[in-house]
């Protein structure tokens, strides 16, 4: 067999890895285990599975570093494991649970998505899909805890890279629970600020202000960011919002912020994949592009600091300059034209 064979066999039969973190993250089963090992049959009475299958599973997490096998059917977590654990500080466990109930099934239908340039018949998206969020409380859970999980490190990355402290107040744009702006307040203990969301992230929202201690300076603001934003801020973040949309919305989205950010004299701060123009074999690239394929999914898009650029000046913004974070992220700075 050639070596490109090999590769791409390589590539197809990794499909299993992300379907076992899932399937663990479904069962609950490193919320069960603890810190000390333990034997398969207490893990299984503890989650409600099968006791034989569920040993033949912990030994495939043994195979993947998710699990240890100690032998003699006992097992404890990897510190890859705890990760999905619900209160581990560095949880995954909502991400893991939002590819799975949500991002998987999508990607089963992308020959359709690309063969008809537009999202699969029963993936709603755009507005209606944000609005259908209001209605599934389940949904919107899952959604909104797989946001938390994947803010938290990015928001820590962005507030030392750039001083949010000069900012007395924030907006954090579409932020759901508020991880970004907690993480930013935290960053920045003289600020205030609140989130703008829609109603089915209030509640949340709330519970994980008083959890990161800055309930007395976060609040939540039930708006749509399509409208005239009701109050104005010193920065506006926004974070995953613009590549959630194709053109024509997120020039209404910038539109809508740029008319604040000149009330107010604010500036705009997103925190954003960058595409390269030029697409390489490249791990920072393969996070774009995975990134591209999932909103294209959702009729979104990732885009070029150019194609930035382009979109901010319809909002009457100026890209004044970008700094990169870990896996292809950045903040990306605009300020009123």
């Amino acid at each position: 067999m050639s070596r490109a064979q090999d590769e791409l066999r390589a590539l197809i039969g990794s499909y299993w890895k992300p379907q076992m973190a899932v399937a663990a993250a479904r069962l609950g089963l490193a919320d069960a285990m603890g810190d000390e090992p333990q034997a398969a049959g207490a893990i299984a009475e503890a989650i409600g599975a099968d006791g034989e299958a569920l040993a033949r599973f912990l030994r495939a997490l043994a195979s993947i570093g998710l699990v240890v096998d100690h032998g003699a059917g006992q097992f404890s977590l990897t510190e890859a494991g705890k990760r999905l654990c619900a209160d581990h500080p560095e949880s995954l466990r909502g991400m893991a649970l939002h590819v799975g109930t949500q991002l998987m099934p999508a990607f089963a239908q992308l020959h359709d998505c690309v063969r008809m340039g537009k999202p699969p018949a029963d993936i709603r998206y755009g507005p209606d899909g944000f609005a259908d969020l209001n209605d599934d409380p389940a949904a919107a859970a899952v959604f909104n805890q797989a946001m938390v999980d994947n803010s938290c490190r990015f928001v820590a990355e962005a507030a030392a890279a750039y001083d949010f402290t000069r900012f007395g107040t924030i907006m954090d744009v579409g932020g759901g629970y508020g991880a970004v702006l907690a993480g930013l307040l935290q960053a920045a203990p003289d600020a205030k600020g609140c989130v703008l969301d829609m109603a089915h992230a209030r509640e949340g929202a709330e519970a994980y202000f008083a959890a990161e201690g800055v309930a007395d300076r976060a609040r939540f603001v039930t708006a749509s960011f399509f409208d005239p934003l009701p109050e104005p801020a010193d920065c506006y973040v926004l974070k995953y919002i613009l590549h959630d949309w194709a053109e024509e919305p997120a020039r209404q989205i910038v539109q809508r912020v740029g008319e604040a950010a000149r009330q107010s004299g604010g500036t705009v701060v997103l925190i954003e994949k960058l595409m390269p123009e030029q697409v390489q074999a490249d791990p920072d690239h393969a996070i774009a592009l995975y990134g591209d394929m999932t909103m294209m999914l959702w009729d979104g898009r990732e885009r070029t600091r150019a194609q930035f650029a382009e979109l901010l000046a319809h909002g009457g913004l100026a890209l004044t300059h970008t700094l990169a974070l870990s896996d292809n992220h950045h903040v990306i700075e605009a300020k009123p034209a």
